[in-house]
């Protein structure tokens, strides 16, 4: 008994420390994608590439985890979360140095295809990790979230400064180099085996309309989509210079991402007192708080405020679906799919969307929309979500 126990214990332990070290793969991995979000909108007709094509090339990453996400789901239980990541963190920095090639269109586009892949391989890989942390698994997921960040965090700061100084090609060749790490880190992951039987992740269940899906595709329309590529927009005035600008955008974005690191971290400690389910909505109801100020013209508060409850949302989103399903991939696979689905709309369409509504019927819009489909939530899940999690 005492010895099966400590079988127990220390498998929890592995799984934490496995949660917390995928992470770090994950921040290292990321960070040429984080640096393109600012560079881009800014530098894109430098580099040749029309608004259409910018749209493109921010979104094309997400349609490919949409496409892929079951099957990469699938590939992680068959090979490992261990050599997932591996394979995953090696391709992040090996598209990170396409960006920095200056091969023209074709190629960046082709380097999106591939950050999608990795990405997909990245975060399946990394909730799995952080969903077999039984004990203690919203801790895990808010821990996790919040070091995935720091990545980003850092190149946000770091990316904007390296670029005026050395230009596009170099500096990202010097973030790519930085990725490298992230290789370094999978090499010393635990090998965790799997507790199940093999369960296969299936596409008819991941493209599912639930509520809880269409709830997740709103609100990445809105904030994680139609938000951070009309960051432009919102802030931008006539006396502001592309430099000016750059520095702004990412400012907003490194507050984004400090957010996630922060209350990311301050979500998993209060998960250890209160439901899940429960931060989960009221970070849902902030949010829509948040479109309707930026509708209203209060656009700062609004702004802080979308990507503060964002960040809660993010984190507990996963593990609230694995609740309700039961199986963790599947879960795992049908929330990033459908937030995936929702990024990618919104990044394609917000920039035009914006130009063609205006600023208060597109956010008002988002807001109606988000408020209908919270509420049918709330109405078919979050009342028996209470008695499980």
């Amino acid at each position: 008994m005492l010895a099966a126990q400590t079988k127990i214990n220390k498998k929890e332990s592995s799984s934490f420390r496995g949660a917390l070290r995928a992470s770090g793969v994950m921040a290292f991995a990321g960070l040429g994608d984080a640096l393109l979000y600012p560079v881009l909108p800014v530098y894109g007709k430098e580099l040749g590439f029309s608004v259409f094509f910018i749209g493109v090339l921010l979104s094309i990453n997400r349609f490919v985890r949409i496409l892929t996400n079951t099957h990469i789901a699938n590939l992680v239980k068959q090979i490992g979360m261990r050599n997932m990541l591996l394979i995953t963190s090696s391709l992040a920095v090996i598209t990170t140095f396409m960006y920095g090639l200056k091969l023209g269109l074709i190629s960046f586009l082709i380097a999106r295809i591939l950050w999608g892949l990795s990405y997909s391989g990245l975060k399946i890989a990394t909730l799995k990790y952080a969903s077999q942390a039984k004990k203690k698994t919203g801790l895990a997921f808010g821990l996790s979230q919040s070091i995935k960040s720091l990545g980003a965090l850092f190149v946000l700061w770091f990316g904007p400064i390296v670029i005026m100084e050395y230009g596009i090609q170099n500096g990202l060749f010097i973030v790519a180099s930085i990725s490298l790490l992230g290789i370094v880190l999978a090499c010393s992951l635990p090998i965790i085996a799997n507790e199940k039987p093999y369960n296969k992740v299936r596409n008819r269940i991941t493209f599912y309309p639930s509520a809880m899906n269409l709830l997740v595709l709103i609100l990445s329309i809105s904030i994680d989509g139609v938000l951070v590529v009309t960051l432009a927009y919102l802030l931008s005035s006539n006396s502001m210079s592309s430099s000016q600008l750059l520095m702004l955008l990412g400012f907003y974005l490194l507050l984004k991402r400090l957010f996630v690191i922060l209350f990311s971290f301050v979500g998993g400690m209060l998960s250890l007192r209160y439901s899940p389910s429960k931060l989960f909505i009221i970070a849902v109801f902030w949010c829509l708080i948040a479109l309707l100020l930026i509708a209203v013209n209060v656009t700062i508060l609004g702004i802080i405020l979308a990507f503060l409850f964002n960040t809660i949302v993010v984190t507990f989103s996963p593990l609230v679906a694995i609740k309700q399903q039961q199986n963790a991939l599947q879960s795992i696979s049908s929330v990033s799919t459908w937030w995936d689905l929702g990024a990618a709309i919104g990044a394609f369409v917000g920039i035009y969307a914006i130009e063609l509504l205006g600023v208060q019927n597109l956010y008002l819009s988002l807001c109606m929309a988000g408020t209908i489909l919270f509420m049918n939530y709330y109405i078919k899940n979050a009342k028996s979500s209470y008695t499980t999690i």
